[in-house]
């Protein structure tokens, strides 16, 4: 049961038309790559044998797999070969690596943090927006591949659907006891700009968490693991992703305890070793191309003169007599800033063509609107 709503859970979860590329970045590929990591490691560790210690000759069978299965389940430790054998427990404890048994599992926590600001933009969008950013993508999608006649009718169909959203919001008040608010009318852009701050925020954190887990407080670590690679600084000397490490176990035998210290070889930290390599320098590419979108979509949202230039651009293309004041209006006063972040939407997935149809035809209900306003304002001056 609980594997069923999992997957109905990632099913919801594909890629929709109203997702850009960073954000199909962070959430979807991402994700994918982490999890497939997951699942390479968990066969490597529950299907192979990803320890093996050099036992005492007198071992049986049975006490090399106790062994080994003790050293996996407790905490071995890194000393080089050359160095002296630490005589004190606490310096042997001070040595030791502890997270090659928690790989798996940390890197689905991973991949499921990368979900969590796509689950939030699409519950939050719903629950209080009143725009379905999603179905107007994708209708305008649609639309590009229909007859003149049929295109024709979706966009008028896209329009009608965006001027009964945005009035919508306009016009409807939450009551809440003697509170009366009216709904924001750039709810659905503040809300993208947030989650791209959670996306950057979340990518950020799994590089402090990924620094923590494999033990270092240095921020840099996969810069200097990769330049340790290529100047041939091999495991041995650096101590980066140990292959072998040593174990200590006590042994109780006719009421005398008996202390063993074998050799192993941990050789999923091969693995590991890559794995964490190229998911460090991946975060920190997925950072870099998140902040660039973040501030990209705050510049184009909230300085202004962004939305003024963003809809001229294609109110221009066409022959239509337009003045800057209609316009102002057109924007400010009947799109809103929800409204101009959805033709930005449609133009990024739909294209600018279909895009510069839709604004047309908003911009003629608009008129119309602002002539019947006026007609209505003559008619009650007559009467």
């Amino acid at each position: 049961m609980l594997l069923y709503y999992l997957a109905a859970i990632f099913k919801g979860l594909h890629p929709r038309v109203d997702d850009d590329f960073v954000d199909k970045l962070n959430y979807h590929y991402t994700s994918a790559i982490i999890f497939a990591f997951a699942i390479i490691v968990s066969a490597k560790q529950y299907v192979g044998y990803p320890i093996q210690c050099w036992v005492p000759a007198q071992f049986t069978d049975a006490w090399e797999q106790y062994t080994e299965n003790y050293c996996w389940v407790e905490n071995t430790y890194y000393l080089p070969l050359t160095s002296a054998f630490p005589l004190e427990y606490g310096d042997r404890r001070a040595r030791q690596i502890s997270y090659y048994q928690w790989v798996p599992f940390v890197l689905a926590l991973e991949a499921l943090c990368f979900y969590i600001p796509c689950i939030m933009w699409r519950g939050l969008l719903h629950w209080h927006s009143g725009i379905n950013v999603q179905s107007l993508t994708q209708m305008a999608c649609d639309a590009r591949m229909m007859d003149a006649d049929a295109r024709a009718a979706t966009v008028q169909t896209i329009a009608g659907h965006m001027e009964d959203a945005l009035e919508i919001q306009r016009e409807v008040t939450d009551v809440s006891g003697m509170c009366v608010q009216k709904r924001w009318a750039n709810y659905v852009t503040l809300l993208y700009v947030f989650i791209k701050m959670l996306y950057l925020g979340n990518v950020v954190l799994q590089v402090f968490m990924l620094n923590s887990f494999l033990g270092t407080d240095n921020l840099f670590y996969g810069f200097h693991i990769l330049r340790d690679l290529l100047n041939g600084r091999e495991w041995e000397v650096s101590g980066n992703f140990p292959r072998v490490t040593m174990c200590d176990f006590e042994v109780r035998v006719l009421g005398n305890v008996h202390h063993h210290t074998v050799q192993c070889v941990l050789m999923i930290n091969m693995f590991n070793e890559k794995i964490f390599l190229f998911l460090w320098f991946w975060y920190f590419m997925v950072a870099f191309v998140s902040a660039v979108s973040m501030f990209h979509w705050i510049i184009i949202s909230f300085l202004p003169g962004q939305h003024m230039k963003f809809i001229r651009k294609y109110l221009r293309a066409t022959d239509l007599a337009t003045d800057r004041q209609s316009v102002k209006k057109f924007v400010h006063k009947f799109l809103g800033y929800d409204g101009v972040f959805c033709m930005r939407m449609i133009s990024a997935h739909a294209g600018d063509i279909l895009a510069t149809e839709l604004i047309v035809a908003l911009w003629h209900n608009f008129n119309d609107r602002v002539r019947k306003i006026q007609f209505n304002s003559t008619e009650s001056l007559n009467h």
